[in-house]
């Protein structure tokens, strides 16, 4: 049980060995750890604050890290700080240059620097004064010398006693750099309070549970196997509303247009037309008007049989292949730019920020195989399988509006997409060539390797593009296609762009999403002369 109170310029020094919940207490008191956390760690913490005191000035965090917002300068991080508590900006400019003094700093050297162009001491400073900036009462300083050269921790430990003695502002100090904390106590300063968290009381953990994903993520399938059921579990929903309100959009349109299309009453007039000068030219009698009602009567007839059945038979068509062919592997292709493309790019690149690449190569691992090939292998995958879902979806929408609008029946919708998805497959360029054994009788070898060589090239070559262009194969290939092109365009963008840091991270996200999703539609207008090419 820790017990402190603590006063304006005091400080307490919670000691104790890593894991005592030194961090977690101080995270707790500063309102960044919530208390369903504390729950799960048993663990019961109470404060009381003195009511006078504004929530937003009682506590600030200095972290181990520099944290800076990284896309602002120093003294853009302060001007932010400052118009957040309501400071005047007719003042702005004097307070930064007092708060970057105050800490160590120089307005003239270091105001219009980037975070990642501080040094560690620099940018603890920094830190420091982003917190007093908020007029921050208590502000925690977790491991505040660790990576710091002795001599730039000490002037940062002098610069946290001046801070008491001048400002009365209160620190809660956790560190394990005892000469240095021992420096921020300060004899000369009141309150100071130090706290030793000792070992906590042994719990009763299912440690089965926890070893048995200790080294989940170390093989290649892991890793596999991982990004597969993410791609298909979060990808799933979007790519089944998306093709979803697609379809029911173009059924409901499609279905609409051709109950509208009114093909009797334009054939009907021409039959009045042209029929009067045909009777007459075959019986040579003027045509009377009951041979016309007859004659309009049969032809209204056929119309009314055809017709129907023609529409029925356009419509279920023109349905199976618009998605399968067109629309379903475009579709979730740019869907899953963003959805897969966006979150590898973004993983990749924020490998780059943090040195995690340069970590693999030290280990001799190559950082292809460690994100690019799982990733890769499970989104040729996911990806054909999540586009035939959409697919099966669209054309399954499509069987229900257009029976809804008088157009054909479920029964010979699905009988004509049946047949249009899976049409006979001949494979003419295989069949053989044109020339005959009797043609090739007294030929000399010479000859007849000649022949087959210019033949058989390019028939093999039309029975390849038969192949790759019927429908289910032609869907599935295009898929394929595409998610290369997805997971390809996200590799370069992150890897082969040189200095990212986190700030750069969204631009590497955009850039891979918007280049893939031009490359997308470009190889999709390649595939669709593919497709015309066809013989």
């Amino acid at each position: 049980m820790v017990s402190f109170a603590l006063q304006p310029g005091g400080c307490v020094w919670l000691q104790g060995p890593s894991g005592r919940g030194k961090t977690t207490l101080a995270s707790f008191l500063c309102n960044i750890l919530p208390t369903s956390t504390l729950e799960k760690l048993q663990i019961s913490i109470s404060m009381k604050w003195d009511p006078s005191l504004p929530v937003s000035e009682r506590c600030g965090v200095l972290f181990q890290q520099t944290t800076l917002l990284d896309e602002l300068t120093v003294a853009g991080n302060l001007a932010a700080a400052l118009d957040a508590v309501g400071f005047p900006r007719k003042d702005r400019e004097s307070k930064i240059k007092q708060l970057l003094e105050l800490v160590g700093l120089s307005y003239h050297a270091d105001a219009g620097k980037s975070p990642t162009e501080l040094s560690g001491g620099m940018g603890r400073r920094a830190s420091l004064a982003l917190q007093l900036a908020q007029k921050k009462h208590v502000i925690f300083l977790d491991e505040p010398f660790t990576g710091l050269d002795f001599e730039v921790a000490l002037s940062i430990a002098q610069e946290l006693v001046h801070l008491r003695k001048t400002q009365g502002t209160a620190f809660v100090l956790i560190s394990h750099e005892y000469e240095l904390a021992e420096k921020v106590l300060d004899v000369t300063c009141d309150g100071n309070i130090i706290c030793k968290l000792e070992e906590p009381l042994s719990r009763k953990n299912d440690q089965q549970g926890q070893l048995s994903n200790l080294y989940f993520g170390t093989s290649f399938f892991d890793r596999f196997w991982a990004k597969l059921l993410d791609y298909l579990f979060w990808s799933l929903p979007l790519i089944l509303l998306a093709f979803m309100a697609c379809s029911l959009a173009i059924a409901m349109l499609s279905s609409d247009t051709l109950q509208r299309i009114d093909v009797v009453k334009p054939v009907l007039e021409i039959v009045d037309k042209e029929i009067r000068p045909m009777i007459k030219l075959l019986t040579g009698q003027e045509a009377t008007p009951l041979h016309l009602i007859g004659v309009k009567m049969k032809v209204s007839s056929m119309l009314n049989r055809t017709v129907p059945p023609a529409k029925a038979s356009l419509y279920a068509i023109g349905m199976a292949k618009l998605f399968v062919l067109e629309i379903g592997p475009l579709l979730t292709a740019l869907l899953l730019c963003g959805r897969i493309g966006g979150s590898y790019a973004g993983k990749v690149a924020t490998m780059q920020a943090t040195s995690q690449t340069k970590l693999l190569k030290t280990l001799g691992i190559s950082p292809l195989a460690w994100s690019l090939f799982p990733a890769a292998c499970a989104a040729v995958i996911a990806g054909p399988i999540l586009t035939s879902a959409g697919t099966l979806l669209a054309l399954y929408c499509g069987s229900l509006m257009g029976p809804m609008y008088g157009v054909g029946t479920t029964s010979d919708y699905w009988e004509k997409v049946r047949t249009t998805t899976f049409p006979e497959l001949r494979l003419r360029g295989f069949m053989g060539t044109g020339m005959g054994g009797r043609e090739l009788e007294g030929a000399s070898s010479l000859a007849v390797g000649e022949y087959f060589l210019s033949t058989h090239s390019s028939s093999y070559y039309d029975a390849l593009i038969e192949l790759v262009t019927y429908p289910p194969v032609y869907h599935l290939v295009k898929a394929v296609f595409f998610m290369i092109i997805i997971l390809g365009v996200a590799e370069i963008s992150a890897r082969t762009r040189s200095n990212i840091t986190p700030r750069t991270v969204p631009s590497v996200i955009t850039q891979s999403v918007v280049i893939a999703s031009l490359l997308v539609i470009i190889s999709d207008w390649w595939f669709s002369q593919l497709w015309l090419k066809r013989k």
